[in-house]
């Protein structure tokens, strides 16, 4: 099957420097570019992965701070921290037994 279209032509830019060759210059320049993208990617990912981190302690760290007095609070009326205080209200309640209390 052949087209009657010429085969494409390289394209060339100001002073002769043609771009989309595939000699063995155009070949090692990909690969060595690629090398180079591929380096700085993983280190931006591991300095934003760096940065979540310590955002995260901050925000942990802020969160256990303003939370310290309810703690002291909780542990002043006898609480371990292994106990849960419920009351179960039922929404559809036959009998209103509020006033009784």
């Amino acid at each position: 099957m052949q087209n009657d279209r010429p085969p494409p032509r390289r394209v060339k830019y100001g002073k002769g420097i043609r771009i989309g060759g595939s000699g063995w210059f155009g070949r090692l320049l990909a690969v060595v570019l690629s090398a180079i993208m591929l380096v700085a990617a993983a280190m931006l990912s591991m300095v934003l992965l760096a940065v979540l981190f310590a955002v995260g302690t901050i925000v942990v760290g802020y969160l256990w701070w303003k939370t310290r007095a309810l703690r002291r609070q909780a542990h002043a009326f006898g609480d371990d921290g292994r106990t849960v205080d419920v009351e179960i209200v039922h929404k559809d309640s036959p009998v209103d037994d509020s006033a009784k209390r």
